[in-house]
């Protein structure tokens, strides 16, 4: 999987470009906001639809314009496929794959899947349990497309279920039993593959991890969203009246949370901030690396300001993980400085880099660069 090239109009300080990319390793630098984020954000925004840094759209776009618009070409299996979107201030989204309207941002995942490790990412561990809950499925649902199926039924039932639930003051929980008849065995099979996605990702995340901790011991406990001691039917009946009162769903796949153990204990609890970026980090690498040995796919990987609170040993100890990538695993990276990224650049035959200044890119060329460095 490898974008070919990109298009990006009107987004953020981005005005217009138009770039070619190695099918490999592509490097971005330039100072702090100069447009280098800006950058990732147009390529994470073709595989979801939406930005990793802003849940408000209009933020993403260009002052003082009313859309930003994206187009890729992209391969897949030595296919040659096009993406082309737009997201107006309003939200309103257009999409397109090889000149078909899409109305599922789930089509952007399945057609261009992407990893991405950015700063906004390294407090995953001390956050509620929602991103570790969306890492978790994002990894699930690309080894598994049914999971997506499962989760919008169950989603859509839970919704169906709170409303029923907001009518039934001074009734039996027999009004609401049709319900929990369906979300039983919906939350149980979301459950299976869940615990399944984390059991083939536990071993692969300790081996990475002990590369930047190897004195910690880490593992993981998947909370389904109920007490796991107990049948989830037993607990449903038993909360009716509770629920009935707060008129939604206490119990439920919704609550789920993916909890980092360090030697049996909470990791957020024992770890410094630092420590808990390199867990970060550990689970991102290792859910490439699964994805690689499941599903015989490269998801594109974006790695934003690799600089961001990481010394040059994990620097290092990244970037090498980095280098033993297979041949066509595409991978974008963003730094304030080149110099720390030229043994890497040396590593590939594909490399690409260019330089980023108040919105404007222009690749340069990177055999100049390692020979100045050296």
């Amino acid at each position: 999987m490898q974008i070919q090239s990109l298009n990006i109009k009107q987004l953020r300080n981005i005005r217009s470009c138009q770039l070619n990319f190695s099918d490999g390793l592509n490097i971005f630098y330039g100072q702090n906001g100069a447009g280098k984020s800006s950058l990732l954000e147009a390529i994470y925004t073709l595989g979801n639809g939406r930005s990793f840094r802003t849940a408000r759209h209009a933020k993403v776009i260009t002052d003082n314009t009313d859309a930003f618009t994206l187009f890729a070409s992209f391969t897949e299996n030595a296919n040659n496929r096009k993406i082309g979107l737009m997201r107006e201030r309003s939200g309103d989204i257009q999409i397109k794959i090889d000149g078909e309207k899409v109305t599922k941002l789930s089509e952007l995942s399945k057609s261009l899947p992407m990893q991405i490790l950015a700063p906004e990412q390294y407090e995953l561990l001390t956050r509620g349990p929602s991103g570790r809950r969306k890492l978790l499925d994002w990894g699930v649902f690309h080894v598994e497309h049914s999971f997506l199926y499962d989760w919008h039924r169950a989603l859509k039932v839970l919704k169906q279920r709170n409303q029923a639930l907001k009518q039934s003051h001074g009734k039996s929980y027999e009004v609401i039993k049709s319900w929990d008849s369906q979300l039983v065995p919906l939350s149980y099979a979301i459950q299976e593959k869940r615990k399944d996605y984390l059991f083939a990702l536990e071993p692969i995340y300790q081996k990475i991890l002990k590369q930047f901790l190897p004195q910690l011991e880490s593992s993981f406990y998947l909370y389904p969203g109920w007490k796991s001691d107990e049948s989830l039917e037993v607990i449903l009946e038993r909360q009716f009246g509770v629920d009935v009162k707060t008129g939604f769903t206490h119990s439920s796949i919704q609550k789920a949370d993916l909890r980092i153990l360090i030697n049996g204990k909470a990791a957020a609890e024992q770890l410094s901030r630092g420590q808990q970026k390199l867990v970060t980090i550990a689970l991102k690498l290792s859910q490439l690396k699964l994805m690689q040995q499941l599903k015989q796919v490269n998801p594109v990987f974006l790695l934003d300001d690799i600089g961001a609170e990481l010394d040059i040993n994990h620097q290092k100890i990244l970037l090498d993980f980095l280098a033993n990538q297979p041949e066509n695993q595409q991978i974008f990276i963003t730094s304030v400085h080149l110099d720390p990224l030229k043994r890497l650049i040396k590593g590939y035959n594909k490399a690409k880099v260019f330089h980023v200044e108040h919105g404007a890119i222009a690749e340069v060329d990177s055999s100049e660069n390692n020979n100045s460095e050296n």
